[in-house]
């Protein structure tokens, strides 16, 4: 029998205000899963471990960003983003600071868009690099 993982549902009835939440993709046996891509109102989920983002300028830059959108952010595969809006986003994401930490050193660090995973991208989850590997930005969206 395989090893269950905890799920943890960020923010589940919308009431809670999570914030940003980085959400670094590797092995841990969690999984956490959010409300994404405006009206859509997708689900979706990555197992690995969260660091929450409590600077609230982050925030209100992300959802000035999607709210151009309407709630209707581009598809991704059916319908491409603007260039000149993937080098904005990129430059909101490269201020939202992500620390590399251990017990004997902190590194400030930030995240970086993932242009590699652009499918990936919708309101509410947008694909970094992190000093870790991978990860997953999630923050509150239009819905």
């Amino acid at each position: 029998m395989g090893q269950k993982h905890a799920y943890v549902f960020l923010d589940p009835d919308g009431t809670q205000g999570a914030g940003i939440v980085v959400i670094v993709q590797t092995p841990t046996g969690v999984v956490y899963a959010s409300q994404v891509g405006g009206m859509r109102n997708e689900e979706r989920a990555v197992e690995g471990f969260a660091v929450p983002n409590f600077h609230p300028s982050h925030l209100e830059a992300l959802t000035a960003f999607f709210d151009r959108y309407q709630g209707s952010p581009p598809d991704g595969l059916k319908c491409p983003w603007p260039a000149s809006h993937l080098d904005e986003l990129a430059q909101i994401i490269s201020c939202v600071p992500l620390w590399h930490t251990s017990r004997e050193h902190d590194t400030p660090a930030v995240l970086t868009l993932d242009r590699d995973r652009l499918e990936e991208l919708t309101e509410g989850w947008i694909p970094v690099d992190t000093a870790y590997g991978p990860g997953i930005l999630t923050h509150q969206n239009c819905d």
